[in-house]
């Protein structure tokens, strides 16, 4: 597993350094690649909401500086990890920077973990650090929470704190199917479930759920309108396979049949029905309404 680190301390030997250190040693002892960017070392800018990145350029940062370096590695991550001191109620403003462009990205294409490390001089003071993790990452990337670990006062650089941070990191595991997240999909008595893939698309999908949609059968698909969202055209793909579900170009689509003459077509596929649940989908009249929603196993940990 490839994991990220973004370390927002000024401190090279400071207390989050000591928890990024005992964290990376745990993980390498498990096998996994660690990267750590000191991010307060680094030349990062805030975001400058010039919107660039999703309107001319898809993707990229019209700002040239050290984001450059931290960007490839975040889309070849399994994971990322936030390591950050609370100054003043919340992550270091560099770490905030840095959280802040990765709006360019949209959605790494491959995160599926996170983690928190938090120092501080005194208890009660995390929440705002918590709440972005909880809520920008956690939530809004749809990642499965591997932790939150702080250190206040006296704990900070203990034997028992960085021999649980060691622990933690070597209990790490590889990416699985166990924790990807699932559309589901009801019309009627029937109810399907499809794994979502790791796309643009299917990310900003999970986030616009719950919805209803209304479609039509074509023949070879349901077709139903849907307001466009945000997808990677580098992403899409020539035809499809029977039981694909696409989302792009205001429309959702159950493709259920015709893959030997979809070469012609290029769709975003962001779902797939396996063989019993695509043939489920020919009971359905010709105008069918469908409920979509997310079913997601992570474990929110407080």
């Amino acid at each position: 597993m490839n994991i990220v680190i973004l370390n927002g301390s000024p401190r090279p030997k400071g207390n989050t350094a000591a928890m990024v250190a005992a964290y990376r040693e745990g993980a390498q002892s498990a096998g996994h690649t660690v990267t750590v960017f000191d991010v307060c070392r680094m030349r990062v800018a805030g975001c400058l909401a010039c919107e660039h990145c999703h309107k001319r350029e898809q993707r990229t940062c019209v700002q040239k500086d050290d984001m450059q370096s931290i960007y490839p590695a975040l889309d070849e991550a399994d994971m990322i990890v936030l390591a950050s001191p609370v100054y003043y109620h919340s992550l270091s403003g560099q770490l905030q920077c840095a959280i802040h462009r990765i709006y360019a990205l949209g959605y790494p294409r491959r995160l599926k973990k996170a983690a928190l490390l938090l120092s501080s001089g005194s208890k009660g003071v995390y929440d705002g650090a918590i709440y972005i993790y909880q809520h920008s990452f956690v939530g809004w990337l749809h990642l499965e929470d591997m932790g939150i670990y702080t250190a206040a006062g006296d704990e900070n650089k203990s034997p028992e704190l960085l021999d649980r941070l060691r622990a933690a990191g070597a209990a790490l595991t590889n990416s699985d199917d166990h924790n990807v997240a699932r559309l589901v999909i009801r019309s009627g008595n029937l109810t399907l479930r499809a794994p979502l893939n790791q796309t643009q698309a299917a990310r900003d999908l999970m986030n616009r759920l719950p919805l209803t949609v209304v479609g039509h059968d074509s023949g070879v698909d349901y077709c139903c309108e849907l307001k466009e969202g945000t997808f990677d055209e580098a992403e899409k793909q020539q035809g499809w396979k029977n039981g694909d579900i696409s989302v792009a170009d205001g429309w959702f689509a159950l493709l259920y049949a015709g893959e030997q003459e979809s070469e012609q077509h290029r769709v975003m596929v962001v779902a797939h029905l396996d063989q019993e649940q695509n043939d489920l989908l020919c009971a359905l009249s010709a105008k069918a309404t469908f409920d979509l929603s997310l079913e997601e196993p992570y474990a929110k940990k407080a």
